[in-house]
């Protein structure tokens, strides 16, 4: 079903034009009203009244024609289903298919997937992708391991031919005097529906009430902020404990596995004298004494664009739960107490547009609606803003999109969206990937910089959309201080700065140091630490883009400057370093520092 967007965008155009026309005349009225009033009013215009009735103004947006234009491919009956949802206060339970979504059109590894089993005793991931990628040369798009050291794993493929294929190689193929057994495997059931069906299971018979938005909201601040309720000394006793919880796991592991006699005789002595734990825990360093920024820090977030569970209306925030508990609805991050203020103010700006504008978000059960994403970036120190709007446009045209890429800049540089002063506008498509492609799609800058500038330790530094950056960046200048007093760096030390991303970490060292060396896989991640080096005037810091373990393996890295005085900084994605990449590092330093940062769960 095609929804003219005549009814759908016009609302829009009447409210901007209406609220700058205010505007010159009291804005500070026009910013009270425009939440409350006039998106009401402008919804419940006539189309013809709307032509008859709006003055030209003086910025001229053209929304009106670029409605006309559009046509987006909607799901049928949405607004009828949408007035439907919102009388019923309660929804009944209901079986549906779980492998429904294998009928659709769009790709998903698990359409052609095999299981393997009777794998040899001992054997690595790496060692297995050689095999299939590299000897039997098997189009092979994924190879998945249900748990750690599994007994079997699983196979994706992009076609039907390709599994085929490998199932008629490998189903016994003698791998390590080893038989492997290979056979079709089922596919996982979509976690959403699987849950519904839990629940129907439960109580078959039973509707169930649904939800309601405050309910839904204290579940997603629970989710998002588990330490909320708890003051912060508490805070970080429950921290310190968790960190030996990994500590006491880390020994326990270390145990089970053939490491010699030597290693087992070194982790006695450590845990007789640090509690039992296999090195000194020291306290943690924290902002207790600046209490103010504890909340509202922090520097990025991506904000999900949903339906609430009571009204079913848009709102822009956080999911209340995960999709494979069965949750896809959303609530507003009003009370969220690590999100700054005017990060608040923006998204609700932004949810004021999506509301006005009627289409519909995205639904990820099936893939259909169009606003997805906010990302918002904010310096809290230079107090540039970043704005990344993901739409999903599977079936829309390119006039419709252009359309819609105008309406959104117009109202953030025309219309009431003025107010959030945005630095830097970006749009991003998004769709369900199809077989053989990947899962990013390219930015497009709508307006302003393609940048913005945040400070750490005195020194500028540049943020580009996809730029990794420490998430509190006041937290962030007391961690690269700790490593550095850690590490002994002093004037005679070279720094290896591995996985170094725009440089971040090494340049706020810099000073301190004899040279810094910086490793990253991302080219543009490189090209933006040489440009924030030149411009903060550091001439002692060198980038190199590539593998850690490729790079590392170049002839000046043997000998490095200041060989006897070598520090590794090393600030790895959440998978951690591959096996190689760490020996080098070992190399280089010769027994020296080792600044490994962990992520693990916090705030």
């Amino acid at each position: 079903m095609e929804v003219n967007v005549d009814n759908c965008l016009e609302p829009v155009a009447k409210e901007i034009q209406t609220n700058c026309e205010k505007k010159s005349n009291d804005p500070e009225t026009v910013k009270n009203q425009y939440h409350s009033e006039s998106i009401t009013e402008g919804m419940q215009l006539k189309s013809e009244e709307k032509v008859n009735e709006i003055e030209p103004i003086k910025k001229e947006y053209q929304l009106e024609s670029s409605a006309d234009e559009i046509q987006i491919n909607s799901d049928e009956k949405y607004s009828e289903v949408r007035l439907e949802e919102k009388e019923n206060q309660t929804e009944s339970v209901a079986k549906g298919d779980p492998f429904a979504y294998l009928d659709r059109d769009d790709f998903t590894s698990e359409k052609y997937k095999i299981e393997i089993r009777n794998l040899p005793k001992h054997y690595g991931i790496a060692e297995f992708k050689k095999l299939i990628n590299i000897k039997l040369a098997l189009n092979c798009s994924k190879v998945k391991t249900p748990n750690r050291n599994g007994k079997w794993l699983y196979m994706c493929f992009r076609s039907e031919e390709d599994k085929n294929t490998a199932l008629g190689i490998l189903n016994g193929y003698n791998w390590k005097n080893t038989k492997l057994d290979a056979s079709n495997a089922k596919a996982v059931p979509d976690p959403l529906v699987k849950k519904r069906n839990e629940q129907f299971d439960e109580c078959p018979d039973v509707k169930k009430i649904k939800l309601d938005n405050a309910g839904a909201e204290q579940q997603m601040i629970s989710a998002v902020t588990p330490f909320y309720n708890i003051s912060y000394d508490e805070q970080l006793i429950q921290k310190t404990n968790s960190i030996k919880n990994v500590l006491m796991d880390y020994s326990r592991r270390l145990k089970r596995i053939k490491c010699g006699q030597g290693i087992l005789d070194w982790l006695k002595k450590q845990q007789d004298v640090n509690n039992g734990l296999p090195c000194e825990l020291l306290e943690i360093q924290s902002l207790i004494d600046d209490p103010e920024k504890c909340v509202g820090y922090r520097n990025k977030c991506e904000f999900t664009i949903g339906m609430d569970v009571e009204n079913k209306e848009p709102v822009v925030g956080f999911r209340v739960g995960a999709y494979n508990q069965g949750k896809t609805s959303v609530a507003p991050i009003d009370n969220i107490s690590n999100v700054p203020q005017r990060m608040k103010d923006v998204v609700k700006c932004f949810q004021d547009l999506v509301r006005a504008s009627k289409l519909p978000v995205f639904d990820p059960e099936n893939y259909t609606g169009h606003w997805r994403q906010l990302t918002v970036r904010l310096s809290l120190k230079t107090e540039q803003l970043m704005l990344i709007c993901v739409v999903h446009t599977e079936n829309m045209e390119d006039s419709v999109l252009n359309s819609l890429k105008q309406l959104i800049l117009s109202y953030f540089t025309e219309g009431a969206g003025t107010d959030c002063k945005v630095d830097s506008l970006y749009f991003q498509k998004a769709k369900k990937r199809a077989a053989g492609e990947g899962n990013y799609f390219p930015l497009e800058l709508l307006y302003g910089q393609e940048y913005i500038v945040e400070e750490v330790k005195g020194l500028k530094f540049r943020i580009s959309p996809e730029s990794f950056f420490q998430i509190n960046t006041a937290a962030s200048e007391v961690l690269f201080d700790a490593a550095k007093d850690l590490a002994s760096i002093n004037s005679q030390t070279t720094v290896l700065d591995v996985c170094c991303g725009s440089g971040t970490i090494g340049l706020s060292i810099a000073k301190d140091c004899a040279q810094v060396i910086g490793v990253e896989i991302q080219e543009a991640a490189v090209t933006m630490a040489k440009l924030n080096a030149t411009e903060n005037g550091i001439t002692n810091a060198i980038f190199f883009a590539g593998k850690a373990e490729e790079v590392l393996n170049r002839r000046e890295f043997q000998n490095p400057e200041n060989a006897n005085d070598v520090v590794a900084i090393v600030d790895p994605p959440r998978a951690g370093l591959r096996k190689e990449a760490t020996g080098f590092i070992l190399y280089c330093i010769d027994n020296k520092s080792l600044i490994y940062f962990i992520q693990l769960n916090t705030l």
